[in-house]
């Protein structure tokens, strides 16, 4: 049973429950918590300068970051997120981007 998120308060951002209903009730919306790539790429670049490394995106959700990355020539992007619904919305959506791999996270 999926719950309205519209009454839930920030003490739910740890509960994997409230994120499924909310990326339930978002459907396909991207968000970015932060920034654009394209905002932070030179600080990424910066700390991360080879684009062969491996890179973890915490919290991935539904933003398009590690799909930014990817097509910025990073090789090997690891997506985790609490949500099984963020994660199984950015595997269908990246099927096709072999470089992005999406994980959830033990609840």
């Amino acid at each position: 049973m999926m719950r309205d998120v519209s009454s839930c308060n920030t003490y739910d951002y740890g509960d994997a429950q409230y994120w499924d209903a909310r990326y339930v009730q978002e459907g396909d919306s991207l968000f970015d918590w932060y920034q654009r790539y394209s905002a932070l790429r030179p600080f990424i670049r910066n700390f991360i300068p080879l684009t062969s490394s491996p890179v973890l995106v915490v919290g991935s959700g539904n933003a398009v970051m590690s799909e930014d990355m990817a097509k910025d020539g990073y090789e090997d992007i690891m997506n985790i997120d609490i949500s099984s619904v963020a994660i199984n919305l950015m595997k269908t959506r990246n099927k096709h981007i072999p470089q992005l791999k999406c994980n959830q996270t033990p609840r």
